[in-house]
């Protein structure tokens, strides 16, 4: 399980964590790691590479087409995914779209991987969870 606050990282440069985030990206796209996400992730990427000062439209609309190609595989919103996600988010003060992430981490059993450090510790307790920081450890 991965959030946005590391695939973010794949398209704009110059962010910290972003070796770990490429060597995230690596180990996705040669199969050596499986990521799973909620649906709206790509919007949310999508996002940050139009927001950020440092890439040009032509650029923006490449990454933004890499992006729907890379993604990692996406999960849609169920009633029970939901009902999680937004008791989470009012509990621990998250957006819906965060609480997501940690809501579907549950679901699935599977830990999330994150650079947000606001969801890391929302996480605390509820799911399996590990900043990107440590991707190097983890995985090496």
């Amino acid at each position: 399980m991965v959030d946005a606050s590391v695939v973010a990282k794949w398209f704009n440069r110059g962010e910290e964590y972003e070796n770990e985030a490429a060597a995230v990206r690596k180990a996705w796209v040669s199969d050596e790691l499986e990521l799973i996400a909620p649906s709206h992730l790509p919007f949310e990427v999508a996002n940050s590479i139009w927001k950020n000062p440092n890439v040009r439209a032509r650029h923006a609309s490449t990454l933004v087409k890499l992006l729907v190609r890379i993604s990692p595989r996406l999960d849609g919103l169920s009633e029970g995914l939901a009902q999680e996600s937004m008791s989470l988010a009012r509990r621990k003060g998250l957006t819906f779209y965060d609480a997501s992430y940690v809501a579907l981490a549950r679901f699935l059993s599977c830990p999330l991987l994150t650079a947000d450090g606001e969801q890391l510790e929302a996480a605390v307790g509820y799911v399996a969870t590990s900043h990107l920081a440590s991707f190097g450890k983890i995985s090496g």
